[in-house]
């Protein structure tokens, strides 16, 4: 009895047989755990290194090829700093970051609207604040909306005696973009705005609106999964049309354009009313587009691989301007052949954030297709997303917004960071 007692108290206790099989298993956890972290560790500094290498070996700039010929006549005003500055109320609460914005007048007034965040990237604090003024000499507050997340695409838009006032909303990732909804409101006779509300579909995003008689359009882009590299991903850009402001319908069943990283996408119409569009390609480039008024459901596309970043047509004594980001180092498509697809658009990415940009004013040739640089406006690191109203027959007021010029000029991944401000000029043209 004793020798069988002594070989029981010799057997591991079951608790103790389970520890023992356990340990293999914890060891290759915390081997793969530290295999995991070492891989993390050496593609952050990977990362870093290559950021590094871009800054110094990518090309800073390229020759513009400038049409001074068709600049000719064409002046603007030193920028003025209007946010953050003097003329706006001391107590606005603004943030470092002050971009997407519009301007229109409406009923003698100007009405400015953008949006104030942190950063460039989704942030709960981000909000959109419109401004009034009647010469633009002094601003007041005059409407804000916050959702406790992203909201961005200030737009504004004049409409059978009505203003509109559009933005979407979006994540609180900063990584990260999520379109959700597209709202609308528009300014009460009496002042004040009313309750934004949805409009169209979730997960679209409104780039431009604009009234031409009777009818209002608005080009807008499915942005779900836009910045997914490693999926070959067809893109959505759509042309909607509306006779209240509220109720927008796609002019056709079919997208306009279907090209991979459609999105942001301005209009305008000839004296005829056939239209001239310019898209950007979040993966490649840009399209340059035409329509005849006949059928402005169908596009022609002829591709560029220069992209033209936020994209504002206007029209002028029947020529067609386009103010957009310029990237100085040249195009966006680099084309690395020698890489997967995915590998190039993430290249082309990191190549694109890592050099400097201007906004800057170009011409639009229709018939052929084609975009012509003009000049630069004074602009750095993160910069454009124009938006215009006219003073009189030759003059316009344009805003635009830049980080801080006479500052570093920085790439435009570390201007993002930094912040912004909006500045406005007198633009006169011929």
């Amino acid at each position: 009895m004793g020798q069988n007692m002594y070989v029981r108290d010799l057997e591991p206790h079951p608790n103790v047989r389970g520890a023992q099989r356990m340990k293999p298993k914890r060891k290759r956890f915390w081997i793969a755990r530290g295999i995991f972290r070492t891989l993390r560790r050496f593609v952050e500094v990977l990362v870093i290194l290559v950021l590094l290498i871009l800054l110094f070996v990518t090309p800073k700039t390229e020759e513009a090829h400038f049409d001074k010929e068709s600049a000719q006549g064409i002046a603007y005003t030193p920028p003025v700093s209007v946010v953050p500055g003097p003329t706006i109320p001391q107590a606005l609460s603004i943030n470092h970051s002050n971009n997407v914005l519009d301007i229109a007048e409406y009923k003698g007034e100007y009405y400015l609207g953008f949006r104030t965040a942190p950063t460039h990237f989704a942030s709960r604090k981000a909000k959109i604040i419109v401004l009034r003024s009647p010469d633009r000499k002094q601003w007041v507050k005059d409407a804000e909306f916050q959702f406790g997340c992203d909201v961005r695409e200030t737009r504004l838009m004049v409409f059978k005696d009505k203003l509109f006032l559009y933005f979407f909303q979006a994540g609180k990732n900063p990584f990260g973009f999520s379109p959700k909804s597209i709202f609308a409101t528009e300014r009460n006779p009496e002042g004040g705005w009313t309750q934004a509300r949805p409009i169209y579909k979730p997960g679209y995003v409104v780039w431009r609106a604009k009234a031409y008689g009777d009818t209002a359009y608005m080009s807008v882009y499915y942005g779900k999964g836009l910045y997914d590299f490693w999926k070959e991903k067809t893109g959505e850009l759509r042309l909607l049309t509306s006779t209240d402001g509220y109720d927008w319908q796609p002019v056709s069943e079919k997208p306009q354009v279907t090209e991979m990283g459609a999105e942001e996408g301005d209009f305008e119409f000839d004296d005829q009313g056939n239209l001239v569009a310019v898209v950007r390609l979040e993966m490649s480039g840009a399209l340059v587009c035409t329509a005849s008024k006949d059928n402005l459901g169908l596009w022609t596309t002829a591709y560029t691989p220069y992209k033209y970043d936020s994209p504002l047509l206007f029209r002028h004594n029947g020529t067609m301007y386009l103010v957009a980001r310029r990237n100085i180092a040249g195009p966006f498509n680099r084309e690395w052949n020698i890489l997967p697809e995915f590998l190039q658009r993430a290249w082309n990415h990191v190549c694109y954030s890592s050099t400097r940009k201007r906004t800057s004013l170009y011409k639009v040739d229709p018939i052929m297709r084609k975009v012509i640089p003009l000049f630069d406006f004074p602009s750095t690191g993160d910069t454009s997303i124009a938006a215009i109203t006219p003073l009189d027959r030759q003059s316009y007021c344009l805003m635009y917004y830049s980080t801080p010029i006479g500052g570093r000029d920085m790439p435009w991944f570390f201007g993002q960071l930094f912040g912004a401000n909006i500045y406005e000029t007198t633009l006169t043209l011929p």
